[in-house]
């Protein structure tokens, strides 16, 4: 039986045209693990109807969401609402979820737990994102600044695609967020130990990891 993934990948402004550079990563992990199947809802693609139908047809075991949120609700391209609470939330039933989504950790996390998701990875708050505003892909994925934010955040997903259990992602990833803010700290740069140092934090203190910590894709 092939491990099947389903992504979303919106890339309709800047900081998600950053995910969407990161997410070639993922995908090429993936298409490497020969059991291991990837559906990418990418631009368009990425909205509530295709999302509805892929999940029903392909039944994934993991599910990465990549756009902005809040509380209660993940979007998807020109933010179009993909899952709400108290409306669609049961799409995630027996899921593992990652979430790069803003908020959506706190409520709507919750919510699908309760409900059945098997484990919901995700930021209880904002997910900070600082970059240099580079305009190619290539750019996107070598800026240093972005990397700080973005090698964290991802490497929860390459974790869980080689195998290791939620709790184990988890740690591989708040590990990550540690040292990167260690170099911060370290750096003779104002605006590295000050004002990026400080919103790298933020993310590793509000990511979170709810539900069946031992379960692995």
């Amino acid at each position: 039986m092939s491990r099947i993934i389903v992504v979303t990948n919106p890339a309709d402004d800047i900081p998600l045209k950053y995910l969407d550079a990161w997410l070639e990563l993922i995908i090429e992990t993936a298409k490497k693990q020969k059991d291991t199947l990837i559906f990418e809802l990418k631009n368009e693609q990425a909205n509530k109807q295709e999302l509805t139908r892929v999940i029903q047809k392909e039944k994934p075991q993991l599910i990465l969401f990549n756009g902005h949120g809040n509380d209660s609700c993940i979007a998807g391209f020109k933010q179009e609402i993909l899952i709400k609470c108290n409306d669609n939330e049961c799409l995630l039933k027996g899921k593992i979820v990652h979430s790069i989504s803003c908020n959506s950790g706190k409520e709507l996390g919750q919510k699908c737990i309760k409900i059945g998701t098997l484990s919901y990875i995700g930021y209880s708050e904002e997910f900070k994102l600082t970059h240099l505003n580079k305009q190619t892909k290539q750019e996107r994925l070598n800026d240093p600044i972005a990397t700080f934010f973005l090698g964290p955040a991802f490497e929860v997903v390459l974790a869980l695609i080689n195998g290791a259990t939620t709790a184990e992602a988890y740690k591989k990833s708040q590990a990550m967020y540690a040292k990167c803010l260690r170099t911060l700290l370290a750096s003779s740069k104002t605006e590295y130990n000050t004002t990026i140092a400080s919103r790298l934090f933020h993310n590793l203190e509000y990511q979170v990891c709810l539900g069946n910590h031992q379960v692995s894709f």
